[in-house]
């Protein structure tokens, strides 16, 4: 059972790695990526273009170690952590004023030295933590699920 399991969160986090290799930009969900930027080994830099219902802001990058999608476009489940270069407070003011742009509603906030939002959408709901960085910035872990 436990190699089942392990051989699913494989498939799953390959699948997400080479569904998120568009060799994009990474920029907000509401305006198109454009270029070709790559890091230094000439790999693409993960996109955050297929996840068209949270707003992603310009200045993350994916922790593929720390995330696992189920799903694709508008019903992808699971959880997603990006480093971000700003404060926790600015990651906070971004989600607060871009969540009701992509159709989520506010079901409760907690505002702190780590912060919480919940929002609901459709029959899912999505939690975004938020806390400070190792060194700098912050760290952003949205999790989206069933209702339910």
């Amino acid at each position: 059972m436990r190699l089942r399991h392990s051989f699913i969160c494989a498939a799953a986090l390959a699948s997400l790695a080479l569904a998120g290799c568009s060799g994009s930009n990474l920029v907000p969900n509401t305006a198109s990526g454009g270029g070709s930027d790559s890091k230094g080994g000439g790999q693409p830099i993960p996109s955050f273009t297929q996840f068209t219902d949270i707003p992603m802001p310009s200045n993350s990058s994916l922790d593929m170690d720390r995330s696992i999608i189920f799903g694709a476009s508008d019903a992808w489940h699971g959880r997603l952590v990006m480093n971000s270069g700003g404060t926790p407070a600015q990651m906070y003011d971004f989600y607060e004023r871009e969540m009701p742009n992509f159709g989520w509603s506010k079901v409760t906030v907690v505002r702190a030295d780590i912060s919480v939002m919940v929002y609901d959408r459709e029959s899912r709901v999505a939690t975004i933590k938020l806390q400070g960085g190792s060194f700098a910035g912050s760290t952003v872990d949205i999790t989206v699920s069933p209702k339910g």
